[in-house]
């Protein structure tokens, strides 16, 4: 912009709300007209660096910011209006940018870059929304009226409850898009082909000339993004926790200031209200140190070290000792007996349906095999079709050894029937 329209910018910025003189504190100086105090200021900012000047050909001066102020004034600017992201448009880019098979010609600049940044930038914001949570609470303290809770519980239901946390737990849950997000960066992983043509987009991107660190950097950004998306159900869980204990503060907290009744709980907590106004007016001039005699009638306070007639609890009478039973000993177990029942019990647990035994069983049927149909599998029992079912429910936790897909077709024969499905090893 030209130096004398953001001269005439700030002499109107100056008139209007720059009434007083203005002496710089390193100046003696004293400016008093609007012009010379935008003169002065524009001098003062060009001297600390948030901008500089530039001349054309004609020899006119034009004010520009330097890279570094534009970044700075940015990320003021996104402080004070406080945008909150759309949880949603950030997880949907990611979806698309993984399942666009035609951005796979260039899978660096048009897929694993964007991805990884717009995954910090989401994660980014749900640990700033676990943030401001805390903050929340923090500030419900005990000393607010009742009006102040109210106010800082619609605060916080317009800032937070009903916008960011609501879209978290509904339109933009992370969940639905985050097993096939997980499974697209696996698979780029795995693509040896893919991965030559992103570290040589690396490489010529971002100037590495080192091929074995361009691997490294580049693998360290694909498993970032899938460690992220993996932490995202400990980060809900924490955001839902303290949005749970904030409703349940401030909700003790109204309960407990909008007390008037006349019954016993009204009348106490107003005589502890009135006591903790008093001791705050009077703290400064001693009132710890010297009890007014009008406290001393409400409370009777004085050292109780034992226990006599005259005290609230009555004596407990003592007890007559009677004589002690005789022990009784259980009769000792042989060792004939204590090894046929060890066997029963690792008989028992070879037998149980645990995740264990599951992915052991699961090993088995893969033997040198990376996956199985559900249909190469052997259903003769119920037993069998229990342990199919287990399959089923142990292929989706995490830390099974294998993972399930499933399939379209139904398998029927022997008297049971089950959807087909695919028993896969899972990669770790």
């Amino acid at each position: 912009m030209d130096r004398d329209v953001i001269i005439a910018l700030l002499t109107d910025y100056f008139e209007k709300n720059g009434s007083a003189d203005i002496q710089f504190e390193d100046e003696q100086d004293v400016f008093r007209d609007s012009r010379s105090k935008a003169a002065e200021f524009l001098r003062k900012i060009k001297g600390y660096g948030w901008v500089e000047y530039e001349f054309d050909n004609s020899g006119r001066s034009k004010i520009v910011m330097p890279h570094y102020a534009v970044s700075v004034m940015q990320a003021f600017i996104s402080v004070s209006k406080q945008n909150e992201m759309e949880y949603q448009s950030e997880v949907s880019s990611v979806f698309s940018l993984l399942t666009n098979e035609t951005l796979l010609d260039r899978p660096y600049p048009q897929v694993i870059k964007p991805v990884y940044e717009r995954t910090f930038a989401l994660f980014t914001e749900l640990k700033k929304l676990n943030t401001s949570i805390r903050q929340y609470i923090d500030e419900l303290t005990d000393g607010q009226t009742p009006e102040e809770i109210m106010e800082h519980f619609f605060s916080y239901n317009e800032a937070v409850g009903s916008k960011a946390y609501h879209r978290m737990k509904t339109n933009d849950n992370v969940s639905r898009f985050r097993n096939t997000i997980e499974s697209r960066l696996k698979d780029i992983l795995n693509d040896k082909a893919l991965m030559e043509r992103a570290v040589a987009g690396y490489q010529n991107i971002e100037g590495e000339n080192d091929k074995t660190e361009a691997v490294n950097k580049l693998t360290e950004m694909i498993t970032t993004v899938i460690d992220n998306f993996n932490s995202y159900d400990e980060i809900e869980k924490e955001i839902e926790r303290k949005h749970a204990k904030y409703l349940r503060n401030a909700v003790n907290r109204a309960k407990l200031a909008f007390i008037n009744s006349n019954d016993l709980e009204g009348k106490l907590s107003a005589v502890l209200r009135s006591l903790t106004a008093a001791f705050e007016e009077e703290e400064a001039c001693g009132l710890y140190d010297d009890v007014p005699d009008d406290y001393c009638r409400i409370f009777n306070m004085f050292p109780q070290g034992f226990i006599s007639g005259e005290s609230l609890k009555s004596v407990a009478l003592s007890k007559r000792m009677g004589d002690v039973e005789e022990i009784f000993s259980a009769p000792i177990i042989s060792d004939e007996e204590m090894k046929l029942r060890r066997d029963l019990l690792i008989k028992k647990n070879e037998h149980r349906f645990s995740r264990k035994n599951i992915n052991a069983y699961v090993r088995a049927l893969l033997k040198d095999k990376t996956e199985i149909n559900a249909s190469e599998i052997e259903v003769t029992s119920k037993r069998d079709m229990i342990r199919l079912i287990f399959i089923c429910i142990y292929g989706r936790d995490k830390r099974s050894e294998f993972t399930v897909v499933p399939k379209d077709d139904i398998i029927s024969g022997k008297g049971f029937t089950f959807k087909n499905f695919t028993l896969k090893r899972r990669v770790r």
